[in-house]
């Protein structure tokens, strides 16, 4: 009896636990690429959202540490702010004075005999960010997600209304973020308006911006996941919620190929590296999208140094490190599970020799970082209902956007295209319907020639008949010579039969 309570039991809790979530819910595409944003001088690259009624349009960057969506007011870049190129790397600004959605403090109403009343409380919130240095004020506004496929197309529009925003006057931190941490405001309104299926979410940096110098465009996908966008199998991870970045991964080689004849260093290989007396163990390194350069343990970067000829350079502003001379080849991180990422050459070293290795000093304490060099060759999905993240090889350039639901405790699947047989996959299939169409033609033009040739046939055979036709009838109508006959007996020699009897 007790194993059946057992198994009743677990069937009832697996019942529960799948069906809490409506997995129904078709997901929120938001891409990513540059466009006009509200009072800004330049297109900017990031996430194409609305704020505000009538709608303020931003272009906001993707935060895996950061929880608010926040936004630059018009004085942020006007007093100390430390944000390089201000006015045009905020992803827009936002007029708060100008929405008629804003609220930023709480009505509460009352009635008593018969009289009613209206009593104004401060609005209490406090941020959801750690050590974030902040200054400016929270409330509540019409967020607008913009789907837009294509750039050619119109784009559509999902309200979330009455959301937490954040809103930067001065301060260090970098405003105009889509907040996806573990406690982000915006998936938590979603699930709790029923708009998603969960605290889902799926990204795609692109590399359509500055630093990256590329061309293709990115995509957010919220309660889902976009199958077109990744190949390969699909690698799980726990979170590190201690972790400033919670998505962090193990790294246990980094492997440098050269393109000219194929040799790999292992910047691991202390047989290669003298300097090290054994092979450095390896080491847990935090996915972000703050920084595009990977930021890896000292003795790891100067093996990358002392291998490539690199020195120190700071032309973005960000200590990554740059090549004397030009390097075509290839940058390969193994993670703990064997999943590997690699780096092509365009990317390993760009126009100008730069790299996207940064700098480390020998006592930084920094965490180890994964920027957006690594998020430009994967495609991230992230379970916050379980805490699970999911790592996969990224299709750079996908022809189709396939977003599908992404139900919290599964994993998600790669689009797979219609399996084909040995004949397909070898193009015999094409060969035979070609065959076969180019034997119906060539059939069709033979029966068309004995057609015509029967034709031409009759047509002669009844020519010949018409004449000889013809000459028998004109054989008819010639005159033939009047026959001979004897002439009647002279008298004297009548016969007696002529002569009349005397009677």
């Amino acid at each position: 009896m007790a194993p059946l309570v057992f198994y009743l039991s677990a069937t009832v809790l697996f019942a529960q636990s799948t069906f809490a979530f409506n997995c129904s819910k078709k997901p929120i595409y938001v891409d990513i690429h540059r466009r006009a944003v509200h009072d800004s001088p330049v297109f900017q690259y990031g996430s194409f959202i609305g704020l505000g009624t009538p709608a303020q349009n931003q272009s906001l960057w993707p935060s895996l540490s950061q929880n608010h969506t926040s936004f630059a007011s018009h004085e942020y870049c006007q007093g100390n702010s430390t944000l390089k190129n201000c006015d045009r790397s905020t992803g827009g600004f936002y007029k708060n004075e100008d929405s008629t959605s804003y609220v930023i403090q709480t009505i509460i109403g009352a009635c008593f005999a018969d009289k009613c009343y209206r009593f104004v409380a401060q609005a209490n919130l406090q941020s959801l960010d750690r050590g974030s240095n902040f200054t400016g004020f929270f409330g509540q506004e019409n967020l607008r997600l913009y789907t837009h496929y294509f750039e050619t197309e119109g784009a559509s529009q999902t309200l979330v209304e009455n959301s937490t925003i954040e809103v930067a006057t001065q301060g260090q931190i970098t405003p105009g973020r889509v907040g996806i941490g573990p406690s982000s405001t915006l998936l938590r309104d979603l699930a709790a308006k029923d708009i998603i299926a969960g605290k889902t979410y799926s990204l795609y940096i692109g590399q359509g911006f500055d630093r990256a110098g590329g061309l293709v465009n990115g995509s957010n996908v919220f309660g889902g996941y976009d199958s077109g966008r990744f190949t390969g199998s699909v690698n799980k991870y726990p979170m590190n919620i201690a972790n400033t970045n919670p998505m962090s991964v193990r790294i246990k080689d980094i492997i440098i190929t050269a393109s000219k004849d194929s040799s790999n260093v292992s910047l691991f290989d202390n047989s290669v590296f003298t300097e090290m007396k054994s092979a450095p163990p390896d080491f847990e390194a935090q996915i972000t999208a703050e920084q595009f350069p990977f930021s890896f343990p000292y003795q790891i970067t100067r093996n990358f140094i002392a291998h490539l000829g690199a020195d120190k350079d700071n032309t973005w502003g960000d200590n990554s490190l740059k090549l004397k001379n030009a390097f075509n080849g290839t940058l390969s991180i193994i993670l703990e599970d064997g999943f590997t990422v690699t780096l092509p050459p365009e990317v390993l070293m760009n126009a100008s020799n730069i790299t996207p290795v940064q700098d480390r000093p020998e006592d930084s304490k920094a965490p180890f970082i994964l920027g957006t060099a690594f998020l430009g060759q994967v495609y991230l999905m992230a379970d916050y209902e379980t805490n699970n993240f999911f790592l996969a090889q990224a299709i750079q350039k996908n022809n189709m956007v396939m977003p599908v639901s992404f139900c919290p405790k599964t994993t998600p699947v790669a689009y797979e295209s219609p399996k084909q047989t040995n004949w397909s996959r070898q193009g015999l299939v094409g060969a035979v319907v070609g065959g076969v169409v180019g034997g119906m033609g060539a059939l069709a033009a033979l029966y068309c020639l004995w057609v015509v040739w029967t034709r031409k046939k009759d047509e002669r055979r009844l020519k010949k008949e018409l004449k000889r036709n013809s000459r028998m009838k004109m054989e008819q109508l010639d005159v033939e010579d009047a026959p001979s006959f004897d002439p009647p007996p002279s008298k004297a020699s009548k016969a007696f039969f002529w002569k009349k009897t005397s009677q």
